[in-house]
């Protein structure tokens, strides 16, 4: 990146992880070199089980980034702890969280910046994220800060998704609960007084249970809605994938019990109410061959959370996406999940 070497830190240490997403990390990298603010260090973390998914990547990416291997799939916050570890070891002030699937705009990390330099007790901002306009369809929010529901059993929800960008107010600073990890910045100085993100989830809910600790330091969690980013999401179809039903379902319950001290059974009564009913519901119009499987799947998210069970669960990989059941097995293997928060993916 232009402004930094070998032999000097940059004041920004970017983390990239890449799992079997080649491309959209270069097309992330393509958008970084693109910033107002170029005085970065980007990392990227190939965390993938694949031994030829590291050559692949080094390759397309080049020297444009320092590439390094997880050793394997370490999920979510597992992956990120190594380019974080990363960016501490180089000395960079500030650790800059984000998704390969994120495309960051010029403005977007000199006013993140910014709040950070306004607010010196603000210690994770996140910025406005958006998806694209298409024909016939405006360009709508996917995240403006994040919620925890406290009075509905630790229910997370993302501000103004789904809104036209055009019908919200005016965008500002806001405080919030948690920023997503698709776009996460953060000082060295929160690292190393909170510690590094949750590694026992694997999946979903790392960085909303991490902000919660930072908040409990004494440090300010906000969004900064004029900093602005696209998200290109790759579509995983009209149903839940395995990863997606099992992991939010068991995280769900652990990140209460955990993070919060509540109640892990009144949360998995809220979410059977709500979130996973509806998806049956799609389920058993789509793909009704699959409504079998799917129970099973939340009945052995729910046995594992009760059980205080957490991690990786590579029983879960073996499980058909519905699509599979309708349509054979073409799409297997071919999706993976990038999600966060109850009502959408990351």
């Amino acid at each position: 990146m232009t402004g930094s070497s070998a032999d000097r830190t940059a004041r920004t240490g970017v983390v990239l992880v890449n799992h079997d997403s080649a491309e959209d990390t270069v097309g992330c990298i393509v958008s970084l070199e693109a910033s107002h603010d170029l005085d970065m260090d980007v990392v990227v973390v190939d965390n993938s089980d694949s031994k030829e998914s590291l050559a692949t990547l080094g390759a397309l990416v080049g020297d444009r980034a320092v590439v390094l291997s997880s050793g394997g799939n370490l999920g979510y916050a597992g992956g990120s702890n190594v380019g974080i570890r990363h960016c501490l070891e180089r000395g960079n002030e500030f650790v800059w969280l984000l998704n390969p699937d994120t495309r960051i705009e010029p403005e977007t990390l000199p006013r993140l910046l910014r709040l950070l330099a306004d607010v010196p007790d603000c210690g994770v901002v996140g910025p406005r994220i958006v998806h694209p306009a298409a024909p016939g369809t405006p360009e709508t929010i996917w995240f403006d800060g994040g919620v925890v529901d406290e009075d509905r059993a630790g229910e997370t929800r993302h501000v103004h998704q789904g809104r036209a960008v055009v019908d919200v107010p005016p965008p500002g600073a806001r405080d919030v609960d948690y920023v997503t990890g698709a776009s996460l910045l953060t000082r060295r100085t929160v690292l190393e007084t909170v510690g590094l993100l949750p590694e026992d989830y694997f999946l979903y809910f790392e960085e909303t249970h991490w902000c919660r600790d930072v908040r409990r330091a004494g440090w300010r969690v906000m969004v900064e809605q004029r900093a602005r980013m696209v998200h290109h999401q790759r579509s995983s179809g009209a149903l839940p994938s395995p990863y997606h039903l099992y992991y939010m379902t068991r995280n769900r319950y652990l990140f209460v019990e955990r993070a919060l001290g509540g109640d892990g059974e009144a949360a998995l009564a809220q979410l059977q109410g709500k979130w996973l009913r509806n998806w049956r519901r799609k389920v058993a119009e789509v793909a009704p061959g699959w409504l079998d499987e799917f129970d099973a799947l939340v009945e052995r998210a729910a046995a594992d959370a009760r059980a205080g069970r957490d991690g990786r669960n590579d029983a879960v990989s073996h499980v058909p996406w519905p699509a599979d059941v309708e349509r054979g097995d073409s799409l297997a293997g071919s999706r993976q999940p990038t999600g966060r928060g109850e009502v959408s993916d990351r």
